[in-house]
C-alpha cells in the first residue's frame, strides 16, 4: 500500500517536473518580460532566479535526508524492496521539496524593481504562465496515474 501511494505520488511529480521545464524552456514569456526590463534589472533578475534555484535544490537535498531517515527507520523494522525505496526517496524529495520551497522566505522580488506598468504586466503574464504550466504538469500527473491504475486493476 506504501509503495503504491509513494510511487503514485513520485509520477505525478516527476510528470510535473518534466512538462513543466519543457514547457518553460520553449517559453517566449519569460524573453518578452526580459526585454522589457533595464540592464541593472536583469541583472536583479538573475540574482533572484539564482536565489530561486538555490532555494529549490536545498529543499531536494533536504528531502533525500529526510527520505534516508525514513528508509533507514523502517528498514530496521522489515526490508524494503527497492522499487520501494526509489518511489519513497522520490516522493519524499519531491513533497519536501514542495513545502521547502513555498514557506522558506525569500531575500528579494522582481516586483520590488519594477519601474514602469509595462513591466508589470509583462511580469504578470511570465508568474501566471508559469504557475499555469506547473499546475496543469501536476494535473498531467495525476491524470496519468489514474489511467494507469484503471489500466492494471485487479
Amino acid at each position: 500500500m506504501v509503495c503504491s501511494i509513494s510511487c503514485s505520488i513520485s509520477f505525478v511529480f516527476i510528470v510535473g517536473m518534466i512538462y513543466f521545464y519543457n514547457a518553460t524552456g520553449k517559453n517566449e514569456t519569460v524573453q518578452q518580460y526580459r526585454s522589457t526590463l533595464t540592464a541593472h534589472q536583469q541583472v536583479t533578475y538573475d540574482k533572484i532566479a539564482k536565489e530561486r534555484l538555490m532555494i529549490s535544490m536545498q529543499g531536494y537535498m533536504l528531502g533525500l535526508v529526510l527520505s534516508l531517515f525514513i528508509i533507514y527507520y523502517n528498514y530496521q523494522k522489515k526490508g524494503f524492496r527497492p522499487s520501494s525505496v526509489v518511489c519513497l526517496v522520490l516522493a519524499t524529495s519531491f513533497i519536501t521539496n514542495y513545502f521547502y520551497y513555498k514557506l522558506t522566505p525569500k531575500s528579494d522580488w522582481m516586483l520590488n524593481h519594477v519601474e514602469s506598468r509595462e513591466q508589470t504586466q509583462a511580469w504578470l503574464k511570465m508568474y501566471k504562465t508559469m504557475q499555469c504550466y506547473y499546475h496543469t504538469g501536476l494535473a498531467l500527473g495525476i491524470i496519468g496515474i489514474c489511467v494507469f491504475a484503471y489500466a492494471f486493476r485487479c
